[in-house]
């Protein structure tokens, strides 16, 4: 309940500030296109399988014994 006085006031800002950047955007006639972005796709590797196959073991361990 304590936090409702300041999740609203930030709420507002936040939706406020969003606004303003998207009226900026379309004044600068900013289109979004297929290849704008420098991410890179993350793919799942033979480490990662391996990582994930101990921390279940080391996980059943854990409930396990304890």
């Amino acid at each position: 309940k304590s936090f409702i006085p300041v999740l609203i006031p930030l709420f507002i800002s936040a939706f406020r500030r969003a606004d303003e950047l998207a009226v900026a955007m379309e004044a600068r006639c900013y289109r979004g296109g297929v290849g704008r972005t420098r991410m890179k796709q993350l793919k799942l590797g033979k480490v990662d399988f391996a990582v994930s196959a101990v921390m279940i073991l080391f996980t059943t361990l854990v409930l396990l014994l304890g």
